[in-house]
């Protein structure tokens, strides 16, 4: 502060309401839960932790004893199932693969599985982290407006795909306990991402060849077919595929062999290649964040091989993608138009709507949307996570959804720096670099209209807290 201003009434003035904000937030309830340890007493009697640590403390009070405790310990069948991680791996590779509701089933066997394995580990506890409560407060609040929405049926049919599928982190984190079953389950992820990429490529070879609804067939006369691969449409492609390259490039560094890093090399060059197909701008501006917060992070000398890229690719990359590239921005594709008058309609929504929401999902959103439509222009979503956030749950959703992201990844840089150079400090890095382009993206598309790509989101979240807390076992041990 200036010494004009040093001392004034202005600022005087100012200082007084800054400090009457900070008590009055650390004094409320929710001011607790977000400033203080969640162990402090006074935190753990309030309402809300209570409500919110309940589904935790219903699971560590699971036991069993007698005859029946015997039974389940000793049974062969019992023990088989409790192998929960097994779901895990599984789920994880086939999620990009199966339909979602086959998704939500092998979702919910997992978790049948680690109450199985919960009951037989009496000794196992989970315990309500930052990240934790605030995991739980967005599930909770989802269900809150999937119950008051305007279109309740749909909505409670969404929350029940929600709930599982964000929970599911849980069960990644609880099973990655180990480095190798960190390695396992990126391994799983990376190699389904491998498959899922070969399809789209060979789309782009041996698919359709007439234009399709993803294109403005008048600008972009050359490019006759965009990929899409398992997932049903490019740009959900290209979001899924956000998630797998950095973890691919991160499985680079961390392998030891020479075999391993070849395998993640030819992963990686496919991945990417079929990101080019995908003729997704948005997931093309997301890759360069993920490449440059990468290179930050793990080889600044990828910074060197980004400008030679930059200057060297429009001399080697066909006309059509460097037309579609610098097409970004253009208010005279349909594509960017559409965007915008979607936009505009739903800022326009939001001043009636934005404080308290709406309820989860497409009929929610169509019941209210088009009566602020620009040139009738309709929708089934916002095109942009944080508007439609807004739309569905309020200010309230928004902000739980943004300081979820905050403390996730703020944890998740921790685990970085623990261990920079090792295996977790650099799946960290690749989880924050691929979170940050996704939700990058999410400023152009709502990320999470395919359900299976928001269930593979939340596992992507979950690798990297599991990865932290590998290491954090690993330094404890240590000690």
């Amino acid at each position: 502060m200036s010494n004009f201003l040093k001392g004034s009434f202005i600022a005087n003035m100012l200082m007084n309401f800054a400090s009457w904000i900070e008590k009055t937030w650390s004094c409320s309830e929710i001011g607790w839960l977000f400033t203080r340890n969640l162990n402090d007493i006074k935190t753990r009697n309030s309402f809300i932790y209570k409500v919110i640590s309940a589904p935790f403390e219903w699971i560590n009070s699971l036991s069993l004893s007698g005859r029946f405790a015997t039974l389940v310990n000793e049974s062969v069948l019992l023990r088989t199932l409790s192998k929960y991680e097994y779901g895990v791996y599984l789920t994880v590779f086939l999620a990009p693969f199966i339909p979602t509701m086959a998704c939500l089933g092998l979702v919910l066997l997992t978790f049948i599985s680690f109450f199985i394995y919960r009951l037989q580990n009496n000794t196992v506890k989970f315990n309500l982290d930052a990240v934790g409560f605030l995991i739980v407060s967005l599930v909770l609040i989802f269900g809150l407006f999937a119950l008051t929405s305007l279109t309740p049926k749909s909505s409670i049919k969404i929350w029940f795909l929600y709930a599982p599928f964000i929970a599911f982190s849980y069960l990644i984190i609880s099973a990655i306990n180990t480095k190798q079953r960190l390695r396992i389950v990126i391994s799983l992820f990376v190699t389904a991402g491998f498959f899922v990429s070969l399809y789209g490529i060979y789309q782009q070879f041996f698919g359709k060849t007439d234009a399709n609804a993803w294109l403005d067939d008048k600008m972009f006369t050359e490019i006759t077919v965009r990929v899409y691969s398992t997932l049903e449409n490019p740009n959900v492609l290209g979001e899924y595929l956000l998630l797998v390259i950095p973890l691919c490039a991160g499985m680079i560094y961390a392998s030891k062999t020479f075999f391993a890093k070849f395998y993640y090399l030819i992963v990686l060059s496919a991945s990417i290649l079929c990101m080019v197909f995908t003729q997704s701008r948005g997931c093309w501006v997301g890759l360069m964040l993920i490449a440059f917060i990468f290179a930050i992070l793990v080889d600044k000398r990828l910074l060197t091989l980004g400008v030679l890229a930059v200057f060297t690719l429009p001399f080697v990359l066909p006309t059509s993608i460097i037309t579609r590239f610098t097409s970004i921005g253009n208010i005279n594709d349909s594509s960017t138009s559409y965007r915008v008058y979607i936009w505009l309609g739903t800022l326009n929504m939001l001043k009636d709507f934005g404080l308290y929401g709406i309820g989860l999902g497409s009929d929610a959103y169509n019941k209210i949307y088009p009566f602020y439509s620009y040139s009738s222009i309709l929708a089934p979503h916002a095109h942009n996570i944080y508007l439609q956030l807004l739309c569905e749950t309020g200010i309230i959703g928004f902000f739980v959804f943004i300081s979820s992201m905050i403390i996730s990844i703020k944890k998740t840089f921790l685990g970085y720096l623990s261990d920079k150079n090792g295996l977790c400090g650099i799946i960290c890095a690749a989880v924050i670099a691929g979170i940050l382009g996704f939700l990058l993206q999410g400023a152009f598309d709502y990320v999470w209209y395919n359900y299976r790509v928001f269930l593979i989101f939340w596992m992507t979240l979950a690798i990297g807290i599991a990865a932290r807390r590998v290491q954090n076992v690993k330094i404890d041990a240590h000690n």
